[in-house]
């Protein structure tokens, strides 16, 4: 069974946990990932804001206490990857981290680019604690330390995360395949730049953040396939 239609919080790699999502939360949420860092606890995205409950029950059925909980790193702007931001950091505190370039939707609660009209909700605004800049940089949270690149081209400042654990590599690519408007300020030459980028990287997981999680074989059939699908030529 694919994992991501499973209903219990399933761990993907050592330490890391699939905790919303369709079949786990809201089906308009993106696929939240959890990650336990020795005493403390990082979010990967958080849903459009309606489940929140949930992903905290999700993270208890994986042993992980969300009293732990310490860093919210989001991908992009989009409200079904930040709609419970502002939950989480005024619930328990979390640093919430976001490309500078993405990170003023968020912070203003601008219901345009965040798409969260289509979604029939509002964006509460969350503060953005640390704003990320340039192309790449680390993030350690706990015992974990976590790699971000910028990978531009679905948002301005769309990133994707690495992380290494227990001998496997995650690659958090959360919306590799898109979608594009020019609302929300897509890009399509950069965003065939940053699915390149991404082949190169030597993940062994990639955890995508609607398509569910796949193998290094098949996470680059699946990067190819995207840029074949958009008529680029692929590695």
């Amino acid at each position: 069974m694919p994992v991501w239609r499973r209903r219990k919080a399933g761990e993907i790699a050592k330490d890391v946990y699939l905790v919303g999502g369709p079949g786990y939360t809201d089906f308009e949420d993106c696929l939240v990932y959890a990650v336990n860092c020795g005493k403390a606890v990082a979010l990967i995205d958080c849903g459009a804001g309606r489940s929140v409950k949930q992903i905290e029950e999700n993270m208890k059925s994986a042993e992980l206490d969300p009293e732990a909980l310490e860093a919210l790193l989001i991908t992009h702007l989009h409200i079904d990857h930040v709609g419970g931001a502002a939950y989480f950091r005024e619930r328990y505190g979390v640093k919430v981290y976001m490309h500078e370039l993405d990170a003023p939707v968020l912070e203003q609660g601008d219901r345009v680019k965040s798409a969260a009209y289509a979604y029939g909700v509002s964006l509460k605004p969350c503060v953005v604690d640390v704003k990320l800049r340039g192309s790449g940089g680390e993030i350690r949270v706990g015992n974990k330390v976590f790699e971000w690149v910028h990978t531009p081209g679905h948002t301005p400042g769309s990133i994707s995360i690495l992380l290494s654990t227990n001998g496997e590599r995650v690659l958090f690519a959360q919306d590799a395949h898109g979608p594009f408007s020019e609302e929300w300020g897509s890009n399509l030459s950069q965003w065939a730049d940053s699915i390149r980028k991404l082949l190169k990287e030597s993940f062994t997981v990639l955890a995508e953040g609607h398509y569910g999680v796949f193998s290094r074989e098949e996470g680059l059939r699946y990067l190819r396939d995207l840029l074949r699908q958009h008529g680029f030529l692929a590695p």
